[in-house]
């Protein structure tokens, strides 16, 4: 009585490494959590889905506003042609800039649970970008009417789509979040105050914090996961990740990712 055993159904070992591994060497034994994506793998997503569509967006709104520039000298409109061509540059900018975050997104999330294992089970996340806009759309606009309030419920849902989409071993419906965002709510006005006000050096603090509520309310076949709060340990990398990416132009950024999920995923239980 009391020990793990996973439900009805055929759903995978229980947690841990096989029997007889002990002490063999395996990476990641004891760890219920072990992530061994590649920074290099995650640059290409980054470039591809997220800085081409980026600079491609602003490229097309400068040529509408060029052209609107260029046909307001001729015809001398008061501004009406320029604006006009402003405003259609704009949508299109926007437009792309969000279909490039979902995409991006979506792209993530598939890499981040392909190089993900959960009690030492492979992962496979199966959503797709249509599913996925329709949740960030939706997010984003309520966060925006609600000047922000509303993101620890946009945080849970996300976190409630994307795990919905993610096969543990193959076989859906087993991996499960169970978030209050209202308990959230505090945690994160508190947390995004004291990041501003300390210049970010609040920020490991913050991190470490969204990184329990994310991971407390999360089961596998029911069985919760634990999260070990180290802030002081990981001022380091969150520091590194900051500083690398802001002199290498955000190239380093994939690779920062890496390493905090890396630092994240060792810290479970």
């Amino acid at each position: 009585m009391g020990a793990y055993a996973p439900p009805q159904g055929g759903y995978g070992p229980p947690p841990g490494p096989p029997m007889g591994m002990m002490g063999a060497g395996v990476p990641g034994i004891g760890q219920r959590v072990v992530f061994n994506g590649d920074g290099g793998k995650l640059f290409g997503t980054y470039l591809l889905f997220a800085v081409v569509p980026m600079i491609v967006a602003y490229f097309i709104m400068g040529i509408f506003y060029a052209i609107g520039m260029a046909i307001e000298s001729a015809a001398r409109t008061g501004g009406v042609i320029m604006l006009l061509f402003s405003l259609v540059g704009g949508l299109i900018m926007f437009a792309g800039i969000l279909g490039a975050s979902v995409m991006f997104a979506n792209k993530f999330y598939g890499f981040y649970f392909e190089a993900l294992q959960l009690d030492g089970q492979p992962c496979q996340y199966t959503g797709t970008p249509q599913e996925l806009a329709k949740v960030m759309v939706i997010n984003a606009l309520l966060t925006t009417v609600t000047c922000g309030i509303y993101t620890p419920w946009a945080i849970v849902k996300t976190k409630e789509f994307v795990d919905s989409k993610v096969l543990v071993a193959g076989q859906p419906g087993r991996l499960t979040f169970h978030g209050d965002p209202a308990s959230l709510l505090g945690t994160y006005i508190l947390g995004m105050i004291l990041v501003y006000c300390t210049l970010g050096i609040y920020g490991p603090w913050f991190a470490n914090n969204i990184f329990a509520f994310m991971w407390e309310n999360t089961k596998l076949d029911g069985r919760a996961y634990q999260f070990r709060k180290d802030p002081g340990g990981f001022f380091g990398t969150y520091l590194l990740t900051i500083i690398l990416s802001a002199v290498t132009c955000n190239i380093y950024y994939p690779w920062g990712i890496c390493n905090i999920l890396k630092w994240e995923a060792e810290r479970v239980a």
